[in-house]
């Protein structure tokens, strides 16, 4: 999710060039809607948005669904103390591959702590992973 055109077409380029099937959001609005209509494996967003910021999504997202992994990017390199509620705070700073790294890093701790309780079954689709319950500790903040 990112307010700003030309930053969100280019994350979503990237991040399908990587296998991901991506659902944009323009809002925090908007992004609660997607989420509302389709499976999602992760939610990444902005941190500077318009209403909601991106650790006010987190919150909101960590409680409605505590098994849903959270990214947040931002330009801003101070992690503010609501960052808690997001699985990681990536600064756009680092670069795509930073963030790819913290996306399947993210993915791979819900896979195996859903691994650890019950048989898991690989998806045949890149970018996609098998679901993951419980819950795991949230902010790492070496990134």
């Amino acid at each position: 999710m990112d307010d700003e055109d030309i930053p969100r077409t280019l994350r979503v380029m990237v991040l399908a060039k990587q296998g991901y099937t991506v659902l944009p959001a323009v809002s925090a609005a908007q992004a609660l809607e997607l989420l509302d209509q389709h499976h999602v494996d992760l939610v990444l967003t902005d941190q500077m948005m318009p209403g909601l910021v991106g650790t006010e999504l987190a919150k909101i997202l960590r409680a409605a669904r505590p098994q849903l992994p959270i990214v947040i990017v931002s330009g801003v390199n101070e992690i503010p103390d609501d960052a808690i509620f997001a699985d990681r705070f990536v600064s756009k700073v680092e670069g795509p591959l930073a963030l790819f790294r913290n996306i399947a890093e993210v993915l791979a701790d819900y896979r195996s702590v859903a691994c650890s309780d019950i048989p898991c079954v690989e998806s045949s689709s890149s970018g996609s992973v098998a679901q993951a319950i419980p819950k795991i500790p949230r902010l790492s903040k070496s990134q």
